[in-house]
């Protein structure tokens, strides 16, 4: 039998009394793929050796479910047919440009044989953004490893003709070249920063000026674009009240992400949308998203129902939509639990921290077991550090009763064994357990006092004894994950 876990010790041995590799998986490193499959493999040696498979397929499984129920496609359903049926064709398109280029060994010029791309020639809509496709998907050879700009669409040698395609469909009133174009801009911003750019070119202004011309025309999707770019300041100035403004044309035509956002702004918890600040107006935008399938707003609703819970005055604000604290409480993890089962993984990380603690007296340390791993598989790596002191807690309680009173122990059904064991992790986690340790994964210092590690300023989800640990953490891993609420 392998050697029990403790804090400053993970046994990376024999899984099952077989030696295996753990191979990183989940986004984690090596190392913590190890502790994790350790651990498991103390209570569950079967399901330890089939982690490292197992839980990848589930994840991609959880986020293809996920992104159906959050595909463009289907957000598009309550607005105009016209954006429908665009999104329609440039979706057929895609598969279309896949097809081809498996049919004819990746040759682009055989695969577009059949199109007619002259400037001359009167070119169809599918014709031109099939052709887009098709020359702009190549990619100029990479300088080096490191050469993340030779992936940019812009970086593309065919780059400019594949955009003079879509200006064309554009100018037949196909406003989704107007999207696709400002789509390739924000991706020549994120993997390059602009590198490609042009004559002093900004992609990011870029970006914003065609997704503008499609927002012009009405485009729902567009409209959603400009509203963010406003309220976010990218590539212009920020603009809140301009922001609700084109947020509240794409609303008017059912689409779920811009409610949000404007139950988000008029929320008024940032500095930014303070002035704007109306909770009854924001829950009223949260329900109607969740009415429209948007999980980050049921989320959000659930969140707002338990801040209400401990706040009578924001309670008041809302319109006192519940008469008791533990009304408040019901509801917001409903909500929550409705986001987490629709796939947020947020809402399930909160629902793992509320079951693994006193505050709202909820304390279950099976659940807070499940939503943790849960939020893992979702991709959610700040899970990991909570999951595994959760495992530790759990063996901890185990070993004790264990050693206290092994006779008494065993006789006990399998249900009171697994009552005491809750009982004693209980016990030795206490409600601020979560955010005892400091959250550097190389730190293994604890607060001596309940409360005065310094919690993430962003986030708030994880605390630090020192500065210096704060960036180690941010720089190993942290910045990757780390949002502010009002970010989810």
């Amino acid at each position: 039998m392998s050697e029990p876990v403790h804090e400053e010790h993970v046994h990376d041995g024999p899984v099952g009394g077989e030696p295996i590799e753990v191979p990183a998986f989940l986004g984690m490193t090596e190392q913590q793929s190890r502790i994790l499959v350790a651990l498991y493999n103390e209570t569950d040696p079967e399901f330890a050796k089939q982690m490292p498979t197992a839980l990848p397929i589930a994840a991609q499984q959880l986020a293809a479910e996920y992104e159906k129920r959050n595909s463009v496609g289907k957000k598009l359903e309550r607005a105009n047919i016209q954006w429908s049926d665009e999104f329609k064709l440039f979706d057929a398109c895609q598969h279309e440009a896949v097809e081809k280029l498996s049919t004819t060994d990746m040759n682009i010029d055989k695969a577009a044989a059949d199109l007619q791309l002259e400037e001359d020639q009167e070119s169809s809509i599918h014709d031109l953004i099939l052709g887009s496709l098709l020359y702009g998907g190549i990619r100029r050879e990479p300088s080096g490893p490191n050469d993340r700009a030779s992936m940019s669409p812009v970086a593309s040698p065919n780059f400019e003709g594949a955009k003079r395609l879509l200006e064309r469909a554009f100018e037949k009133g196909y406003t989704m070249a107007a999207v696709q174009i400002g789509s390739i801009y924000m991706q020549e911003e994120k993997i390059a920063g602009g590198a490609n750019m042009k004559n002093g070119e900004n992609a990011k202004l870029s970006s914003f000026n065609w997704y503008k011309k499609a927002a012009d025309a009405s485009n729902p999707m567009a409209c959603h674009k400009i509203g963010f770019f406003l309220e976010n300041g990218i590539g212009i100035e920020k603009d809140i009240k301009q922001a609700i403004q084109y947020y509240e044309k794409a609303f008017e035509q059912g689409y779920p992400d811009s409610a949000h956002n404007l139950g988000l702004i008029y929320q008024g918890f940032t500095q930014d949308t303070s002035a704007f600040r109306n909770i009854q107006k924001a829950i009223e935008y949260f329900e109607r998203a969740k009415q429209w399938g948007f999980s980050a707003s049921c989320n959000a609703l659930g969140r707002m129902y338990l801040l209400m819970s401990k706040n009578a005055d924001l309670a008041k604000e809302a319109g006192n939509p519940g008469s008791e604290p533990e009304d408040y409480i019901v509801t917001g993890i409903e909500l929550m639990e409705d986001a987490a089962n629709n796939g947020d993984a947020d809402a399930m990380m909160m629902l793992g921290l509320i079951f693994g603690s006193k505050d709202y007296g909820l304390y279950d340390m099976d659940k807070a077991q499940n939503y943790m791993e849960l939020a893992l598989v979702r991709g959610d790596l700040e899970a990991y550090n909570y999951l595994v002191r959760i495992l530790r807690a759990k063996m901890a309680a185990r070993a004790a009763l264990e050693k206290e009173n092994l006779d008494n122990f065993e006789k006990l059904s399998q249900a009171d064994q697994e009552k005491l064991i809750r009982q004693l992790a209980k016990d030795a986690s206490p409600e601020n357990a979560l955010h005892r340790q400091c959250a550097n994964m190389t730190c293994d210092k604890k607060e001596e006092v309940p409360n005065t590690f310094k919690r993430c300023g962003r986030c708030q989800r994880v605390a630090y004894c020192s500065r210096e640990c704060q960036k180690e953490h941010w720089k190993t891993g942290h910045k990757v994950v780390c949002k502010s609420p009002e970010e989810k």
